[in-house]
């Protein structure tokens, strides 16, 4: 879509309360560019926003699992042993990861519905 001009203009009127209105679902929306909000109603029907923190925190256990499967990899390369406690740790971890991951999950099945609604 690079070069693409926009040079159609459609005007339309509002009430100083549908203004408000539309200001306001903006602000909600995270979007501070008025025309880029309308013209992303008009053509698709909805904004979608997302938190992410939930996934930002998968990655963050997901790399602590992974740099802990190197720590016992090593270990296990130079010792020839692991301890049981480490495989516990790790364990543990993983099902923190799983948890929040099931999470996610959970939250993009209902975005799916309600997408798949419109």
């Amino acid at each position: 879509m690079s070069g693409l001009k926009r040079n159609i203009e459609i005007k339309m009127r509002l009430t100083e309360e549908e203004r408000d209105t539309l200001l306001e679902r903006m602000l909600d929306a995270g979007i501070s560019n008025r025309e880029a909000y309308l013209r992303n109603m008009a053509l698709t029907g909805y904004i979608l926003r997302l938190d992410m923190s939930e996934v930002r925190e998968a990655l963050r256990l997901m790399a602590n699992v992974a740099s802990n499967v190197n720590q016992l990899s090593k270990r296990a390369n130079e010792t020839r042993s692991i301890y049981a406690n480490d495989i516990i740790q790790l364990r543990e971890e993983v099902g923190h990861l799983r948890l929040h991951l099931s999470d996610i999950m959970k939250v993009f099945s209902k975005i799916r519905k309600i997408v798949d609604l419109q």
